[in-house]
Parts: C-alpha cells; sequence; structure tokens
C-alpha cells in the first residue's frame, strides 16, 4: 500500500508527445494528490527509468499501443520481472477486452480506457490501496508482489548463446544508448552494431529488436 499522506508520483509512457502533454495536465486533476514526475516516448527508457531507485514513481501508466518496436506488454513484463512493488496501469484507445489478458499475464495490475478520467481515478486510487483493477468480466489481475513472484518463477528456457559483442550490444541498448552511442563506444561503423543487434534478435527468435531485448535482459538474470 502506497503513502496516502504524500503525493503520489505518476509517471507515463505515450508515444504520443501531444497526448503525453495533455496528460501531464489532466492526471493531477482526475487524481486527488498527485504529482507527474516524468513522461517518455520510450518503452525502454521507461524500464530503464523505472529499475533506477531514484527515479521509480509510485504508479506507471503506460500505453500500449507504442511506435519505438517495443510493445506496452513487452515493457510491462520487463519492468515486473525486476520490481515487486510499483504498480503498473495499462491503457489504451482501443477495446480493453482486446488487452486485458495478455496485459493481466504480463504482471500489470490494471487497464483503463485513456480517455476515460472517472475510470483513470477509480483504477489509481485502488492501485494506490495496494489493490488491482479489471474493467473486464473474467479478467483478474494480480497485486505487484504476485505477479513478479509469478514471472520470476515461470519456467523459462534459456536464450540461444550469443557472441561477446552481441550479448554487450543488447546490453547497452538495454540501458537506453543508441547505435551511434554503441559503434562510438565499440570504435566500429553503426552498420555493424545495427547488423550484430539484428543477428541476436534472429538467434533469440525474437520478433523484434526490444523483444530480443527483454528475452536477453530477463533470460541473463536467471
Amino acid at each position: 500500500m502506497l503513502d496516502e499522506f504524500r503525493p503520489l508520483r505518476i509517471a507515463i509512457l505515450d508515444n504520443d508527445p501531444l497526448v503525453l502533454k495533455l496528460l501531464v495536465q489532466l492526471i493531477p486533476r482526475w487524481v486527488a494528490g498527485s504529482e507527474v514526475v516524468w513522461v517518455t516516448q520510450s518503452g525502454l527508457d521507461a524500464a530503464r527509468r523505472c529499475t533506477d531507485p531514484d527515479l521509480t514513481p509510485d504508479v506507471l501508466m503506460m500505453d500500449l499501443s507504442l511506435n519505438d518496436e517495443t510493445s506496452g506488454l513487452e515493457v510491462c513484463r520487463l519492468i515486473r520481472a525486476d520490481i515487486a512493488e510499483m504498480p503498473l496501469l495499462g491503457m489504451t484507445s482501443f477495446r480493453l477486452a482486446c488487452y486485458a489478458a495478455k496485459l493481466a499475464d504480463a504482471g500489470a495490475q490494471g487497464l483503463v480506457a485513456k480517455s476515460d478520467s472517472s475510470m483513470i481515478s477509480l483504477a489509481i486510487s485502488r492501485l494506490r490501496k495496494g489493490g488491482t483493477f479489471s474493467p473486464v468480466d473474467g479478467v483478474r489481475f494480480d497485486t505487484a508482489a504476485a505477479a513478479h513472484d509469478r514471472l520470476i518463477h515461470a519456467p523459462k528456457s534459456n536464450p540461444p548463446r550469443l557472441s561477446i559483442q552481441e550479448s554487450r550490444i543488447l546490453d547497452l541498448l538495454s540501458q537506453g544508448m543508441r547505435y551511434a552511442q554503441i559503434a562510438s563506444e565499440f570504435g566500429t561503423a553503426e552498420s555493424s552494431v545495427r547488423t550484430q543487434a539484428h543477428r541476436a534478435v534472429k538467434k533469440l527468435n525474437a520478433n523484434t529488436l526490444s523483444q530480443a531485448i527483454a528475452i536477453w535482459v530477463t533470460g541473463a538474470r536467471q
């Protein structure tokens, strides 16, 4: 349960800068006693910030349709495998039933319609008290601690063996570095870094680079 006697620190992940700007203005109005402490358009950046003790918010609200090759479900699973305390609240402009079961499986604590202020206020109120929020009948969300425990104990196959260079590239990408920065650090061409990263994606049987990073990071920590 979060402390009800201090401002609730909320972070927001959304790929649309206009939506972010609007939510920064509206969330404190919709949710009494809250403040937006940071926003980002990048799923991997959100994961990095949430796992940094100095930047971890009380609640992360995350859009489930991102454009940076990272799905909200992947971000949710990656963060929840690392953190057992911080509630994760998914939000979408699409039908809630399309995402609810998958988001619950990925470790979130609730799902809301992005434009429904009453639903958002109610959901965050429940999460603040240590509960969960499901807008879809028959879909149950776990608490943060229970979801974390389920994910870290779920049987996983070990990821395929990557080369030292491929492993290092995925590690650096997971920390928010870009291809050009990694190429500069390695003293090689950016195209070479991209090639090795794409090779790692294929080895991990991933559909996207961010999915490969999630597979690699969570697998490497087992």
